[in-house]
């Protein structure tokens, strides 16, 4: 972050011992309802950091940049916060990145994942993406009139933390941003569980379903849908 000439200062993370215990209202069948399941406890506790950061973003009364301690920043991460400074463009959150993306194939998924609605910000697009899904809390950039909405939807725990869509149905106005500038640092830690489940025949297809739909979305986003 020194490198990246940014003034930060890190939050620690609230850890829960046993959700039984928690004070914090969870609807937790409302949740099962959404999931199939509840959350963990280490879903929780995430959720509360979170929320411990918004309301001191509410109180500082300035935008800022959250970053998820596992985050690979992009170097050009400073350009993209001083553009997004200079322009007049609404939004309550911007993404950063998505969890569980491998940066080392970032130009393919860029590619099969482009926004629709792209407005251009000096080098860079904000938009929404075609279909939207819990796509990580890894970076985002956040108003404080964002930060009051996102403690506004979360008074009772209904969601996932990075349940966008949750939120967006809640009035929070959210954006993304091309290219992505935060990445996860999941490869060292990657799990061979989720590769195992499947065959490679059916990994083959899956990945060549994707290019086509890649493929699909772009032709609507160069048309503007």
């Amino acid at each position: 972050m020194s490198d990246l000439t940014l003034t930060y200062q890190y939050i620690d993370a609230t850890v829960l011992e046993d959700i039984e215990q928690m004070t914090h209202p969870i609807n937790r069948n409302a949740i099962v309802k959404k999931y199939g399941r509840m959350l963990t406890k280490g879903e929780v506790s995430c959720f509360l950091s979170h929320r411990k950061i918004w309301q001191e973003v509410i109180a500082g009364g300035k935008l800022a940049v959250i970053f998820e301690d596992d985050a690979l920043i992009d170097e050009d991460i400073k350009h993209f916060l001083d553009c997004l400074a200079m322009e007049p463009v609404a939004f309550d959150v911007v993404l950063l990145g998505h969890s569980k993306k491998d940066y080392r194939h970032k130009k393919m998924y860029h590619f099969l994942e482009p926004l629709k609605n792209g407005e251009p910000l000096g080098t860079y697009t904000l938009g929404r993406g075609f279909k939207t899904w819990p796509s990580g809390a890894v970076g985002y950039v956040i108003t404080p009139a964002g930060a009051e909405k996102l403690l506004a939807a979360s008074r009772t725990i209904c969601c996932v933390l990075d349940d966008w869509p949750y939120y967006e149905n809640k009035g929070v106005l959210v954006k993304e941003v091309r290219p992505l500038l935060v990445w996860e640092d999941f490869v060292n830690i990657a799990s061979s569980l989720e590769s195992d489940r499947q065959t490679p025949a059916r990994k083959n297809f899956l990945f060549l379903a994707r290019v086509v739909r890649g493929v699909m979305r772009n032709i609507k986003s160069r048309l503007g849908n």
